[in-house]
């Protein structure tokens, strides 16, 4: 079974986001910032992180450079309401980023894309 951590600040948004997560069947865990998804990478075995990008304090691309430097095999898959001219020069080289509001296919067709590595 996969095991996916998924970052947000909202709590609402990550809540549906690990239920839509456990339909197909992977493991769906979450965290409310950067610093606890560390924790969580440092402790448990994730085969894909889905953050948002923009959380106080550590953003979703600092945290993916941080993750990547624990796990070089981590996928990423970054989540946006909006994506700044500012955040463009910190951007994406690790993972796709989904612009919020996506729709669950859409991520779903993400994450399978990703976990079934290249083609």
């Amino acid at each position: 079974m996969k095991t996916i951590l998924v970052v947000d600040d909202e709590p609402e948004l990550r809540g549906i986001v690990i239920e839509v997560l456990a339909d197909p069947g992977w493991m769906a865990i979450g965290a409310a910032d950067a610093y606890e998804a560390l924790r969580i990478l440092a402790e448990r075995r994730i085969d894909l992180l889905i953050t948002d990008v923009k959380m106080p304090g550590m953003n979703g691309f600092q945290l993916a450079r941080q993750a990547k430097l624990m796990l070089p095999a981590l996928l990423v898959i970054y989540i946006s309401g909006y994506y700044a001219r500012t955040e463009q020069s910190d951007g994406p080289t690790f993972g796709r980023l989904i612009r919020k509001p996506f729709r669950t296919a859409e991520l779903l067709r993400e994450i399978e894309c990703q976990l079934a590595g290249p083609l």
